[in-house]
């Protein structure tokens, strides 16, 4: 839980919200990314809904461009790319990790030069802030700048180190609620160290039921090695045949405002290890998946492409899974 030393006074809040430009009547407002744009792009066989933006873009703040990004996406016939973790606020908590990052400002003047291309989400830290409506605030100016979701949802305390956070603590259904207020998806990294939860999935299931209105999106080894029902820990990339009643596939079933991304090595690890039950889970799924890569600045995940590319699945479910459920999901 945060103490009184960890929050922003109100005072200081409203500043560095003026200095952002963020939620206030004077903001200057940047169109929305993922509305109004003519498509000037190829149209793509892939949307990733999971990338990152890499340490390259923490070398030169003041010298950097989205060009890697682009161009990894022109070569893998990725349309739009959703960039996590993009904006992280505020600025000072997150530096022990993001230093060198550059300014919000700076990165949302390059979002808009790409066109609809890349789409960012935000973080707001689970410390800073003690109110839902003050948390509010903040997403709406982001949502305003053109900002589409929250997440990655991977808590760090503020030396940068695994915030050991459950899924269900207060602090963290404080995020979901203004998240709620905004109609923010939420994207999660779930394991036993960030967003932390246990075999089964018991506190994905409450937050699930106690906002029913926002869109949930799992990633990561505790969501993903909990295809099978006989996991036993939310670590590495098991390679035992998936067995029934894996607490992933009913939340899926079960919880209309559920979804997942195939992102990372848990991901691609979950679909492989049992090829046919893998595939079986996608079709069943085919409209809660989403294709992602967790690839850094347009580096690396090859293997997702190699991967998808030659999948033998019915062409409406590829639509779905490589772009069209993302637009639908994620309203873009």
């Amino acid at each position: 839980m945060s103490t009184k030393s960890n929050l922003i006074s109100r005072r200081e809040f409203n500043r560095r919200m003026a200095g952002l430009g963020i939620g206030l009547a004077s903001a200057t407002v940047f169109p929305s990314f993922s509305h109004g744009i003519t498509e000037s792009y190829p149209a793509g066989k892939y949307l990733d809904v999971h990338h990152h933006l890499g340490k390259e873009f923490q070398a030169d703040p003041d010298n950097f461009s989205m060009d890697s990004i682009i161009q990894w996406m022109d070569l893998h016939s990725v349309s739009q790319t959703v960039i996590l973790s993009a904006i992280l606020y505020p600025f000072d908590y997150y530096s022990a990790y993001g230093r060198g990052i550059p300014d919000p400002d700076s990165l949302l003047e390059k979002f808009q030069e790409t066109n609809g291309r890349l789409l960012p989400f935000c973080v707001v830290h689970h410390d800073a802030f003690d109110t839902e409506k003050e948390i509010t605030k903040i997403l709406k100016g982001f949502k305003k700048q053109g900002l589409i979701g929250f997440g990655e949802l991977k808590p760090r305390d503020k030396a940068g180190e695994a915030g050991n956070m459950a899924l269900d603590d207060p602090v963290m259904m404080r995020l979901y609620a203004a998240c709620a207020n905004v109609d923010f998806p939420v994207l999660f990294h779930i394991d036993n160290r960030f967003a932390v939860d246990t075999p089964g999935l018991p506190a994905m299931e409450r937050v699930l039921k106690e906002f029913p209105e926002v869109n949930f999106i799992g990633h990561a080894n505790g969501w993903w090695n909990s295809i099978s029902g006989d996991v036993k820990k939310f670590k590495g990339y098991p390679k035992e045949k998936i067995t029934s009643g894996g607490a992933a596939g009913r939340l899926l079933d079960e919880y209309p405002n559920m979804y997942a991304d195939l992102s990372a090595g848990s991901g691609l690890n979950a679909i492989t290890r049992d090829p046919e039950i893998g595939r079986e889970f996608l079709l069943t799924h085919a409209d809660k998946l989403m294709f992602g890569t967790d690839a850094l600045g347009g580096e690396g995940r090859e293997s997702h492409f190699e991967f998808y590319n030659n999948i033998d699945l019915p062409e409406d479910v590829k639509a779905k899974l490589f772009r069209d459920n993302a637009h639908r999901i994620l309203k873009i």
